[in-house]
Parts: C-alpha cells; structure tokens; sequence
C-alpha cells in the first residue's frame, strides 16, 4: 500500500505498536542480540527470571495506557577496530526501551522501505554488503574509474533532530508514535553518573537509529537513484549507511558530482569531514566496507581485506586465546575460536583475500602453539613442531579461511605483485578540491 501511494500519511500506528503478536517479534529480535544493560542493570536473563509474558504485557499495558515513559541511555565508549587509543561512543537503552523501539520499527520501516531506492544498502531487510561490493565491481569493470570517497564527520551524533522529525512525518502522521520517536532523541544520556541532554543526533546502539539514519540519507539518495535502480546521473552512488562512495567515468563528472553531494548535505545540516574525502581513481585505489579496491589499466579489479580490517581479527584471538587457563584443553579454545574465525572470513571470502585469509591463518596457529607451549613447558621449536599446521587444522578441525574465497563476478583470480600495490590512503591520493 506504502509502495501504491508515496504521497499517503500513516495515521493508525500506535494500535500496532502495542499488538501482543508485535511486541512479542520485538522481544525474540532484542532477545536474540542478546546486548548489555541499560541503566536500571537489568539484562536479558533478569528478564527471563522476571517472566517473559508478564514483562510483554507490563510494556503493552504502559503502551495502552499512556504511562510508559522513556529511561535514560547508558553511554560507553568502545575501541575502533584497527585504530588504537580512538573510541567510538555507544548509546545503550535499557532493555525494555530496545523492545518498544523494535515495535515501531517492525510497524513503521516497511512505510519508509517503500520509499527507499536500491543504491542504499545498509541496515536495509534482504541487503547485505556483498550486493554493494558487487555494484562497485560491477561498475569500475564497466569503465568507472573515478572515484569520491565521501566521509562525513560524527554523522550518527550530528543528525538535526527537527529536521527528521520533519522527514519521519511525511509518512508517519500517528502523533503518538511520532512523541515516541522524539522521546528517545530527546532521551538523556548517562555518562560516568553525569546527565547530559543532547539536541542533536541519535545514539548508535539504539534499535531504531540505523532506520532513523537511513530516512535521513534517503534525501540524497533519491537525487542520485531512481526506485527502479537506475542512475538519475552519469555517476553511481553507492551507500551504507553513512560509508558512501560515487562512481564516475571522467574526473570532470566526479568532481561536479562531489560538489553537488556537498550541496545536498549542507541542506540536511550535516558536516563533511574534509581531510578523509577525498578524489582518487580505480587505478591508485580506494577503500570500502573494509575492503582496498585496484583496477590496474585493462585489467580485471582486485579486493582485498584492509589492514585495518586485519587487526581486530588478530586482536579478537589472541584475547580469546590467552582468556583460557592451562587447565583448559585445547578442544575448548578451538570451539570458542571457530565461530569468530569463521564469520570474519565469511564477510572477507567474496574478495581476492586467500594470501590475507594465509597470514591470519598463520597468526592464528602461532597465538595456539603459544598457549600449548606455556601449558605444557616445551620450548618454541618443540611446540612448533608437535603441535604444527596439519596437527591443529586437520586434526583438532580449527577453522581454516585458505581455500574458502567466494569471488565476486569480474574479480582478478590473482593479486597484483606485492612491490606493485599501493593501498587506497596512499600518498597518490588527491584531496578534493
């Protein structure tokens, strides 16, 4: 109906919103990401104890009659992967704030999905990261070959409030569904027991934000893509979430593109980050979704994991590995490593990552033979060779990434010679002018 009548306002929400059937989706998708705390303490497994039902019906009946009132947001700061001593803010509701978010979210975001275009992709239902990556390969092979690389600075804590409350209501126009959506913006925020009360942005880590976010960006994407995915320009965008890049043929459409772009974001209040923005080409490289991406001249592009994306894969193991003591065996340390080593390269298989996915293969093996050497005092070489690569990934099963690449369509089978890469922030890059 959404799709029939772009023009139409929703009115009836909240009766939804408050639906046993729909709070109780919203329970088993906030169950099943398990998540921390808010600021009452109360976890997932209190709530199991507390009663399932008696809790779903406390938030309908809160709903139903006007008493539900929004908490506080818990505020931590967690690492950025692959940039030590930086932090990225997290905004943590409380667990019964995260269930009434996921109702209006299951309520509303089929609304707004039927106004979505389809170069927008993250945190989207049925888009993954893998249909971006192959819109990039799909067109760089196609000729083209200059590229923006847009960066826009805190884009999650700069969010106009007013301004998305004016987006949301153009097809939202259930008064009360719209004070709850302007409740958790306005929600203060907790941190180190201090209270502060921010007029601008939407905290990452609350259920409802990547939608939020996405309604916001929608205003660009639908100057550049039209609903049936074709291009209103000569250049592609392509988005997740606020990581976006734009595809050009000529360096004269990419940089009137970039200033257009930039236009458009003034327009919806948000700030460019400048320095990171930058104009290159497929030939010198750029980076996306955690992936380097090179197109030598007449020759197929080649993806492979960045640097960055590597670390945190090697820090993960290695906490993994040294949280276990040397009464533990090594089939136990193996079980709780297979599923992080396994849904990393799942994510990194689709480039051309098998001498990535060899040294991390390898890094893995020496963290285990350090653990076994320290649990069973044997010297380097002793643990190295009794404990070797065959005895660890054939049989003790540990996961191994060598040999699982997926190709995307269009991708070089072999990388380029080493002395030959230059990584997509290298000093070729020009900034945008």
């Amino acid at each position: 109906m959404a799709k029939q009548q772009p023009e139409r306002r929703f009115t009836l929400l909240y009766d939804k919103v408050c639906r046993q059937d729909i709070l109780q989706e919203a329970w088993q998708r906030v169950k099943s990401k398990k998540g921390a705390a808010g600021v009452d303490e109360v976890d997932i497994d209190e709530i199991r104890e507390y009663g399932e039902a008696r809790f779903l019906g406390e938030i309908e009946q809160a709903l139903r009659d006007g008493s539900y009132r929004v908490s506080l947001v818990r505020r931590v700061h967690i690492p950025k992967p692959g940039q030590p001593g930086k932090t990225r803010p997290l905004g943590i509701p409380t667990v019964k704030d995260r269930v009434v978010q996921m109702a209006v979210k299951l309520v509303i975001e089929p609304v707004f999905e039927a106004d979505f275009v389809p170069c927008s992709f993250g945190f989207r239902p049925e888009k993954t990261p893998r249909m971006a990556l192959s819109i990039i390969a799909e067109k760089t092979q196609d000729g083209y070959s200059h590229v923006v690389d847009v960066d826009l600075k805190s884009y999650f804590d700069t969010i106009d409030h007013e301004l998305l409350m004016q987006l949301v209501g153009r097809r939202v126009g259930d008064v009360r569904v719209l004070r709850l959506i302007r409740a958790w913006l306005k929600a203060g925020v907790m941190e180190e027991g201090k209270v502060t009360h921010p007029d601008r942005g939407s905290p990452q880590g609350g259920v409802v934000s990547p939608l939020l976010s996405n309604i916001v960006l929608h205003e660009v994407d639908r100057q550049w893509c039209r609903g049936d995915g074709t291009m209103s320009h000569s250049v592609v965008l392509v988005r997740y979430a606020d990581d976006m890049v734009l595809l050009a043929r000529t360096e004269p459409e990419a940089k009137q593109a970039w200033e257009r772009l930039q236009s458009q974001f003034a327009g919806l209040r948000l700030v460019v980050n400048q320095e990171k923005s930058r104009l290159t080409t497929a030939e010198e490289g750029f980076a996306f979704l955690g992936f380097e991406f090179r197109k030598p001249p007449r020759r197929l592009l080649y993806m492979w994991p960045r640097r960055k994306a590597c670390q945190p894969i090697r820090d993960r193991v290695r906490e993994v590995v040294r949280s276990f003591p040397s009464s533990a065996s090594i089939g136990e340390v193996i079980r709780k490593l297979n599923p992080i080593l396994n849904g990393w390269c799942t994510y990194f298989r689709v480039g051309n990552s098998n001498r990535i996915f060899h040294q991390i293969d390898w890094a893995v093996l020496s963290e285990l033979q350090l653990w076994l050497r320290r649990k069973h005092q044997r010297s380097w070489r002793s643990a190295s060779n009794r404990w070797n690569y065959p005895f660890l990934y054939t049989r003790c099963r540990l996961y191994q990434m060598v040999g699982r690449v997926s190709h995307l369509p269009g991708l070089r089978r072999t990388p380029p010679a080493e002395d030959d890469r230059r990584a997509g922030c290298g000093k070729s890059a020009r900034p945008v002018r």
